[in-house]
């Protein structure tokens, strides 16, 4: 009864509905959660179901997170408006979001809120600079992100791509890539061409062997699961019926684009196969007691450094 009285509330869009969403924050500090647990799962099915929703970004938001839960922040972040611009609090508001991330536990349900959140603020140009480089790290905790997720939706730009490629954390990189490819969405245009740069570039070499594998793995999931979606057109009630009425015109789009990837990284693993077969067992061996030396080796191991234009002729091939 009190969740059909609070969808009445946030169907009005009144200023005393927010009120009373900081009212329930500060009173889930002190233990009692059952009013600020229960808007959150509103929030959550309105976000599940890509309708249009009123989100949680107030003015004074960064003031009142002052005397909100590190629990509170992780779990309201992703529901704020992180796209609007320009943002007022906004930068102090990551700091407190930055403060909450280093002493909330490791849970299940806050490292998925914290991945939306950091994918959301990564996808604003005004805000991206502020995310410190080891809170890129929680990609690596690699959550169940729900299927309609906002911080998916947003975070495949290009310039998204470009950053997390900078810090030079293959891992990192793998996990991005792994926690952003969905059979859920299309991957928009820049990010998908910057993406097709980065498994040619950033994944050569035989050091590289393991976060190929992985990529391929999702990569082959997600086309199996491509291939299943298409052949229900009638499929009951639940996720199918949601993802046919949503995402299915997308079908050949989303075919192309993570077949392609797949297709790149493939040939990457052979040329990086062929060259370990022709290089000497004790240099392997070497090789293998400094991994270091081993990611060092490129695709052109024993012939003529690539050129831009023979990176381009191989993008070209596999478009």
């Amino acid at each position: 009864m009190a969740e059909c009285r609070l969808q009445y509330l946030f169907g009005q869009k009144s200023e005393p509905l927010h009120l009373l969403f900081w009212y329930a924050i500060q009173r889930e500090r002190y233990g009692d959660t059952d009013l600020f647990d229960a808007i959150l799962r509103l929030k959550k099915r309105e976000f599940d179901r890509w309708r249009p929703h009123e989100l949680l970004w107030h003015s004074n938001a960064s003031q009142i997170f002052t005397c909100a839960s590190p629990r509170a922040i992780i779990l309201v972040t992703p529901y704020l408006d992180w796209e609007r611009e320009p943002l007022s609090g906004a930068q102090d508001l990551i700091s407190k979001w930055v403060a909450a991330i280093s002493v909330v536990p490791h849970t299940e349900e806050a490292v998925e809120n914290v991945v939306d959140t950091l994918l959301q603020i990564s996808a604003n140009p005004y805000l991206r600079s502020s995310i410190p480089a080891d809170v890129w790290l929680w990609l690596n905790e690699r959550p169940s992100l729900p299927s309609v997720c906002k911080g998916r939706r947003l975070g495949d730009d290009r310039d998204t791509v470009r950053t997390v490629r900078t810090l030079n954390d293959i891992r990192v990189l793998t996990s991005y890539l792994i926690m952003i490819w969905s059979e859920w969405k299309p991957l928009g245009d820049d990010g998908f061409a910057e993406m097709r740069m980065s498994v040619f570039e950033d994944f050569s070499g035989v050091g590289n062997g393991h976060h190929r594998a992985e990529l391929i793995q999702r990569l082959d999931v997600i086309l199996d699961e491509l291939d299943r979606l298409s052949g229900r057109p009638d499929a009951g009630l639940g996720g199918d019926t949601l993802w046919h009425d949503e995402v299915e015109g997308y079908l050949l789009v989303m075919k192309d684009q993570y077949g392609g990837l797949r297709r790149i990284l493939q040939e990457v693993d052979q040329e990086a196969t062929e060259i370990l077969n022709r290089m000497p067992p004790s240099f392997i061996f070497l090789s293998m007691l400094t991994l270091t030396d081993l990611h060092r080796i490129p695709l052109d191991f024993h012939v003529c450094p690539a050129s831009p234009v023979s990176v381009a002729s191989h993008l070209e091939r596999w478009a």
